[in-house]
């Protein structure tokens, strides 16, 4: 697959989620769906958002502090092990990750699935489900296939006078340049400023093998995920990341492992110190595409992550390594 196809194949995503002229995203429509069996509370917002409970902790893994610690630090609230938050899902995704916990269905941008609401459209639902929940989490699908929705939920927030009492978390899967390419100077400088925002990037396997096996995109995608995030860092946004650790050799896996955390700090010395490991579950949506070799990847994700522990044992003192998550600053 050459770069142009890609390219085509991900402004087709984004065609069909947003609407320039109008400032309309396409929501998915969580009631009713597959995704909604797994979830410990009814969607709400009209059917068009859902609760998550974020925890930190996580059985025989590491501890998991996104986006806990950076909500909490921000507005200014006392850490928590379990903090919920307001999802919205963006209907469409350009990443086909086969142990994603959202259904196919909810990813591909059809209309019997999903709804057009402007930001501002948005935010009154989040006002009038009057849960006092004070995190709005912009999930997917990927959010960065129109990043003008977290621009215009932090404008609808601010229109609301919420800038100071919601935090705004959004995901990214790294594999777009939409940010850089519709989005002006001052507006990223916008974004990268708004004092309750934490964005997340995702790298999808820690080298270019997994990246292909988790994501099912080019391994020469691999490398452009570092690029991505390090211009990030380099405009000055709070962001954090997620790796997943899940593939079909890990042979080798220490020396890899050594390869990826260096990768990492080569964008900044403390990043590693930034990223969480997801340990990835079987979810109902996950069932229809599991294989052989998918169940095998799930069983043995426990290898890698002792390497990673073990690499970051290596490189920072146990002190370092106690940090909040969000006190180790760029």
């Amino acid at each position: 697959m050459d770069n142009i196809k890609i390219k085509e194949g991900f402004d087709n995503c984004r065609a069909l989620i947003y609407k320039p002229k109008t400032r309309q995203f396409l929501l998915s429509r969580i009631a009713g769906s597959e995704q909604e069996t797994d979830m410990s509370v009814p969607s709400n917002c009209d059917g068009y958002g859902r609760i998550h409970h974020f925890r930190r902790n996580v059985d025989k893994w590491i501890n998991d502090s996104l986006p806990n610690d950076p909500a909490c630090k921000a507005l200014e609230i006392p850490y928590t092990d379990v903090l919920e938050a307001q999802v919205f899902q963006l209907a469409s995704c350009n990443v086909h990750c086969w142990y994603c916990f959202v259904p196919d269905k909810l990813k591909c941008g059809r209309m019997d699935n999903a709804k057009w609401l402007t930001a501002e459209q948005m935010v009154e639902l989040y006002k009038k489900s009057d849960t006092e929940i004070r995190v709005i989490d912009l999930s997917g699908g990927n959010p960065e296939l129109a990043p003008e929705w977290t621009l215009d939920t932090m404008k609808a927030l601010e229109r609301n006078k919420l800038q100071s009492k919601v935090y705004l978390w959004s995901d990214d899967t790294l594999t777009t340049d939409y940010a850089f390419e519709y989005l002006s100077k001052e507006e990223l400088n916008y974004m990268a400023s708004y004092r309750n925002f934490g964005k997340v990037g995702c790298f999808k396997g820690f080298d270019a093998h997994s990246f292909a096996f988790n994501s099912n995109l080019p391994e020469k995608i691999y490398e452009k995920q570092f690029e991505r995030f390090e211009r990030y860092v380099d405009m000055g946004f709070d962001i954090y990341g997620y790796v997943t650790l899940t593939s079909d050799n890990y042979d080798n896996i220490e020396e890899k492992m050594e390869k990826f955390v260096d990768r990492l700090q080569k964008i900044h010395p403390i990043l590693p110190l930034r990223i969480v490991p997801l340990k990835i579950f079987n979810f109902t949506p996950t069932g229809s595409r599991l294989n052989s070799c998918y169940s095998r990847a799930l069983e043995n994700q426990i290898r890698a992550i002792e390497a990673w522990k073990a690499e970051l044992s290596k490189r920072y003192s146990e002190e370092k390594l106690a940090y909040r998550i969000s006190d180790n600053t760029y």
